[in-house]
């Protein structure tokens, strides 16, 4: 077990906590409702305000406890208040920091933790709200943190109005004039402070009272598309104007009586009363539309969009939590689709948010357990057959479903936290396998891996890929990555200088897939390629198509001018391999020279005096 260190200035952070009177005897009422909350947003069983003393921690407000080690050496949040952001631990069985620690072997079998510190007004973390699970749970998201993080700054507006109303009870008159008012506070509390519009926890009491009328009304959460790349290519400003635009559109869209609020970075909201659903879907179109049509920055040709997610009540629920929570099913479904920017809820997309849940708990577990192989298609010459290579490809072999191909899972994959890790796994397995190979006498075999976008965008991966190849003692031109159009269309600086670095240590880099989506010949120029895999659907029509054959054809020319290696994929029969060869493709693989096979198999076709 890793014991938290003491953070810098902890005498002023001791004393910044004593300010707040809190006892580990006394809960804070007015916190309860907002550690309720955490329950039912976060979908977990156990939620807390945590106050981290010299030596121990206490609860101010907590949920869904039993009996718990209250020492601040095995206190998950004693860690938090030393990141100065939230702290997320997806398996704790799997972290070095807390795998041994009594929370977690103990009865209280913490298995996944989320902590937000809590900041005093001179900037001391005195606490951290966290929520807790029993089981592990990845794929925390980016708007999750966004919320856990604005719900500790209510817990914080909430202890400072106690600590003022306690300290002027205390002291009467001498409290000074720039002392803050309470209701002034109350205020601050409930309001965005950039748009002025409520805020997230305001929100959720403004769809509280709605229900508790009685009238049918409608949530509208609405996500700013692409946001992301205006606030890293323009500036923060230029983001926070088209923020400021867009909340001063949406309330000046929306009747007395609505509430429109700013709920997370990108993320607005809007409850209505007495719309039915043609009525909200109408109003959000409308919305969308006059979104799409503002032009907030200056000089910039900056084109707007966003997608909306809407539930109803009592059509969906009449509890607020979960009717928000609704609504954010919807735009998450919204936000994936490819064909529509507003999506309604339905009970089937909380049936699919707890598939994706329970299947990256699953995959979680396949990783743990060691469930996932690599299988090795063979990759030939194809003027003379000769095998000089193999693509490494992953497979689950699921302890109750069997082997599951790559569909099935690799999505989850690539999207969840454990990209980086079976990346990792996959480099170092595909070189150990390929040094046995050359080892039995087949010099110049290739071994080609796939990379998932994560491990580009890393930073290390010229790191692992060189440590890999040195264990290994495997020369890096034995070793070609693949990679795919998610990666190179991301323009990324990082991705660039590491595919770079590694193509400059002799590492072959191969561009999966090419011609099938959009991605340009002048990337070709800018990322170093030196070998392009033509996709399958081109190899599979180009006998009976003058267009796929004139593509065929295309790519065949161009690698030869860029003096770029060539390999087809998914040839099948022998008139395709004829074909091709006879237009001097230089390699092939596909099921006409064997499918993806273990290695046992592989290592057979490989030693083969036939071959």
């Amino acid at each position: 077990m890793k014991c938290p260190p003491v953070p810098p200035h902890e005498k002023e952070r001791l004393a910044a906590l004593d300010s707040y009177r809190l006892s580990g005897e006394m809960p804070v009422a007015d916190l309860s409702p907002l550690v309720e909350m955490a329950l039912h947003v976060f979908k977990v069983p156990m939620a807390a305000v945590n106050m981290i003393g010299s030596d121990h921690v206490f609860f101010a407000a907590s949920a869904g406890f039993g009996a718990v080690d209250k020492r601040r050496e095995v206190s998950f949040c004693a860690h938090t208040i030393l990141q100065g952001k939230v702290m997320v631990v997806p398996d704790a069985e799997q972290d070095e920091r807390f795998h041994d620690n009594p929370l977690v072997t103990g009865a209280a079998g913490i298995r996944f933790y989320a902590g937000a510190p809590l900041l005093s007004g001179d900037g001391h973390a005195i606490g951290a709200l966290c929520i807790l699970d029993t089981f592990p749970r990845v794929g925390f998201a980016s708007e999750e943190r966004e919320r856990l993080s604005q719900l500790a700054h209510v817990v914080m507006d909430r202890l400072e109005i106690r600590r003022i109303g306690d300290l002027a009870s205390r002291r009467g008159n001498e409290i000074h004039v720039r002392a803050v008012d309470p209701e002034q506070l109350s205020l601050l509390a409930s309001t965005d402070a950039l748009t002025g519009l409520a805020n997230r926890r305001q929100f959720y009491r403004a769809v509280e009272a709605t229900l508790l009328c009685g009238h049918p009304c409608a949530v509208l959460m609405l996500d700013i598309d692409g946001f992301k790349d205006i606030n890293n290519i323009l500036g923060p400003e230029a983001a926070d104007d088209v923020l400021k635009a867009i909340a001063g559109l949406l309330s000046a869209e929306t009747t007395a009586g609505a509430t429109v609020a700013r709920v997370g970075g990108d993320e607005f909201a809007v409850v209505l009363g007495g719309l039915s659903e043609a009525m909200a879907e109408s109003f959000a179109r409308l919305l969308l539309s006059k979104i799409s049509s503002l032009h907030p920055l200056v000089g910039e040709d900056v084109t707007i969009s966003a997608s909306c997610g809407i539930a109803f009540s009592p059509h969906d629920t009449k509890a607020a939590a979960e009717l928000i929570g609704d609504a954010d099913l919807a735009l998450h479904a919204a936000k994936i689709s490819r064909s529509a920017s507003i999506a309604l809820y339905s009970p089937a997309l909380r049936n699919e948010a707890l598939d994706r849940r329970l299947s990256s708990l699953d995959l979680h577990r396949a990783v743990s357990n060691g469930e996932l192989r690599l299988f090795y298609q063979p990759q030939v010459r194809l003027d003379d057959g000769a095998l000089v290579g193999a693509e490494a490809l992953i497979r689950w072999l699921h302890p109750s479903r069997g082997l599951l191909p790559p569909a099935v899972f690799l999505p989850s994959l690539d999207a969840g936290p454990l990209a980086s890790v079976v990346g990792r796994w996959v480099i170092e397995e595909g070189c150990a396998q390929a040094a046995r190979w050359r080892r039995t006498g087949t010099g110049g075999f290739r071994m080609a891996v796939n990379l998932f976008a994560s491990q580009v965008r890393s930073g290390d991966l010229p790191k692992q890929v060189e440590d890999a190849l040195d264990r290994h003692s495997l020369p890096p031109e034995a070793l070609e990555l693949e990679i795919t159009e998610n990666i190179v269309l991301s323009n990324d600086a990082i991705a660039l200088d590491a595919l770079t670095e590694l193509r400059a240590m002799g590492v072959g880099i191969a561009f999966d897939d090419f011609g099938t989506g959009f991605a340009s010949l002048s990337l070709l120029t800018r990322y170093p390629v030196n070998c392009i895999k033509i996709d399958r659907s081109f190899v599979q029509a180009m006998l009976r198509s003058p267009r796929e054959a004139a593509v065929v054809s295309s790519i065949l020319q161009m690698g030869r001018a860029l003096e770029i290696d060539v390999i087809a994929e998914g040839i099948e029969t022998e008139e395709e391999r004829s074909y091709l060869a006879d237009r001097a493709c230089p390699e092939g693989q596909g099921y006409l020279f064997g499918r993806p096979m273990p290695a046992q198999e592989f290592e057979a076709l490989l030693l083969s005096p036939s071959r």
